[in-house]
């Protein structure tokens, strides 16, 4: 009877519990421990550094991940905890000064990214009931948005990291900031709203907050909107829209980030659809609604043509803005529009990341499977190529190599780690006992990172 029983229950009376079958065959991203494509044995069929889609590292994360698919999506792996619960957002990275800060929730880890090695692991204000939205790196500090979950209102912490830690304190600041994709920032300030009046007739409330001391230089109502790259070192510009039945022009206001004076504004070129606002720098220029303005005289510069489309501006003296039509990119002057002669790569690392087949229009997604999904890099004369070393793939951010080489940085499960849904699971997705931070190459470099 005791043998019966022990068939029927088959592993009950087994010395110790049987693996569960893995769903997927291993990658170059599976050991766990750091591996890094310096060593051949360690990269395996993956090429040498450098190469399109080289494993540059790979990394280990601790603690307990599922797989979680939301209704339309494909999967991502979450913390068992956020996975139960859904409604988190999805996990993300900022790079500042050589570091990489992967925020998991409120946990953040820091990793050198010269060596591949963890640096330390910080959780900011546990105890608050808070879904973390992003990090924004404003001088040596990060600014960490979140939400709060009870009374949907934002949060702002400022987080000091160091090589052996980080310090963050809480701003006891009501905003509305959680609410938008980033910050307006420079290396000194960044700008919160505080009091949102959409559709009121009357200008919303901004505060600006030094990064240094986490104080509040000056709150202020500002007409029209504010865009978050339309701030400058030490001028911020916002964009009021007139209408379409007032024949009257949109009209762009300077704000004096001394003291938050607003100048009298003026008027966008006729013809000219404004609908967004970047600060170019330098010469004080932005790009708005597809074309350049002198922001002294309001007179538009030159306009963008041929179909080709702005990404974003490159630092520099002079400022260069990065254009793009289908595969082809550009670095042209900011002021004249005028091609780059250097043919040396300056993209910012920012232009590299990429193309999620399930999000591409005309694209069947009912036979793929949500786990592991075709990703596919991409970027400035870069060979496009799947990436497929992980299940649950998400692309967080992209660096530079003290050398230039362009690197994207990846979350997944190791294929191999990938177990079958069990009947215990908490959640609708199979569990990942192997979740990985990951960078792959993307087979192109530039100018080295200053």
């Amino acid at each position: 009877m005791l043998g019966l029983v022990c068939v029927l229950a088959l592993t009950a009376c087994s010395d110790g519990e049987e693996a569960a079958p893995e769903l997927l065959p291993p990658s170059a991203i599976s050991p766990d421990r750091l591996v890094t494509c310096e060593d051949p044995a360690d990269a395996g069929s993956t090429g040498d550094c450098g190469e399109p889609g080289s494993v540059r590292w790979s990394l280990p994360l601790e603690g307990e991940y599922m797989m979680y698919t939301y209704p339309g999506d494909s999967s991502v792996v979450l913390p068992r905890g956020q996975a139960t619960s859904s409604d988190h957002p999805y996990p993300g990275a900022t790079v500042h000064e050589g570091v990489l800060y992967h925020h998991d929730h409120e946990q953040i880890l820091a990793v050198d990214l010269e060596s591949a090695e963890p640096l330390w692991t910080e959780e900011v204000d546990p105890d608050r009931n808070k879904s973390v939205l992003g990090l924004h790196p404003v001088g040596d500090r990060l600014v960490m948005v979140a939400r709060d979950n009870r009374e949907w209102m934002g949060l702002l912490y400022l987080l000091d990291p160091a090589e052996d830690g980080l310090e963050w304190e809480f701003l006891d600041l009501e905003t509305h900031t959680a609410l938008r994709e980033g910050i307006p920032a420079n290396d000194t300030h960044f700008l919160v709203t505080t009091e949102r009046n959409i559709g009121s007739g009357e200008d919303s409330v901004y505060a600006l907050v030094a990064a240094s001391t986490g104080r509040t230089e000056w709150t202020a109502p500002l007409p029209g909107r504010v865009d978050v790259d339309a701030l400058t070192e030490d001028t911020l510009f916002t964009l009021e829209r007139s209408g379409d039945d007032s024949g009257e022009p949109d009209l762009v206001h300077r704000v004096d980030l001394a003291d938050g004076r607003v100048s009298e504004g003026f008027p966008v070129p006729e013809g000219l659809d404004a609908n967004e606002l970047t600060a170019v720098g330098g010469g004080g220029l932005f790009v708005s609604g597809g074309a350049v303005m002198d922001t002294g005289t309001g007179e538009r510069l030159w306009t963008l043509d041929g179909g080709r489309e702005f990404h974003r501006v490159v630092a520099g003296d002079p400022g260069l803005l990065h254009l793009s039509r289908g595969d082809d990119h550009w670095l042209v002057d900011a002021r004249t529009g005028e091609e780059v002669d250097d043919r040396a790569l300056g993209f910012p690392p920012e232009s590299y990341g990429v193309d999620y087949h399930w999000y591409r229009d005309g694209v069947d997604t009912s036979e793929l499977d949500p786990h592991t999904p075709p990703v596919t890099a991409e970027g400035p004369n870069a060979e496009r190529f799947e990436i497929d070393t992980a299940a649950g793939i998400r692309h967080l951010a992209s660096y530079q190599t003290e050398e230039g080489e362009y690197v994207g940085v990846y979350r997944g499960c190791a294929p191999d780690g990938v177990r079958e849904l069990g009947w215990e699971s908490p959640t609708g997705g199979p569990e990942c006992v192997a979740p990985r931070l990951f960078a792959v190459d993307y087979g192109v470099a530039g100018t080295p990172p200053q």
